[in-house]
Formats: structure tokens, C-alpha cells, sequence
């Protein structure tokens, strides 16, 4: 049963997807969705963020270099 048991253990950590980080901390991951919001607001900035896991992350947590480098991924401009 304890072998069993540590099989298992084994078999989920190495099946987790981990995020691997730069030498500057930031996230070389494929995002899922990049988007940017172009929706008319106060100011004139717009935002922009990717979606990961289904959640918002800002672009700055990124190591954007390599994300357009190793992904294969455009923005999705919100008007």
C-alpha cells in the first residue's frame, strides 16, 4: 500500500506543468490569451495583460523577449 501510495505522489509531481523564470524573475510561459483593450475610456492608455490558467496576469510579471520568441501568440485587440 505505501508503495502504491509514493507511486502516486511521485507520478503527480511529475506530471505538474511548472513555470519556469528568467534570471530577472520573470515568467517564460506560453500565455493562453494576450490582450489588449482599446475600449474607449478616461485617458488615452489602454490595457494590456495576458490570460493564464484563466486568470489576468499583467505583461510586466513576463519575460516578454521570450514569450514572443517561443510563443505562438498575437494579441486580441478589444474595441
Amino acid at each position: 500500500m505505501r508503495i502504491l501510495y509514493l507511486i502516486s505522489i511521485v507520478f503527480l509531481l511529475v506530471s505538474c506543468k511548472s513555470k519556469e523564470k528568467s534570471a530577472n524573475n520573470s515568467l517564460q510561459t506560453c500565455p493562453e490569451e494576450w490582450i489588449q483593450n482599446r475600449m474607449p475610456g478616461p485617458g488615452t492608455n489602454f490595457e494590456e495583460y495576458f490570460i493564464i490558467e484563466g486568470q489576468r496576469r499583467e505583461l510586466k510579471e513576463f519575460d516578454l523577449e521570450w514569450v514572443k520568441k517561443n510563443c505562438n501568440i498575437k494579441p486580441t485587440i478589444v474595441q
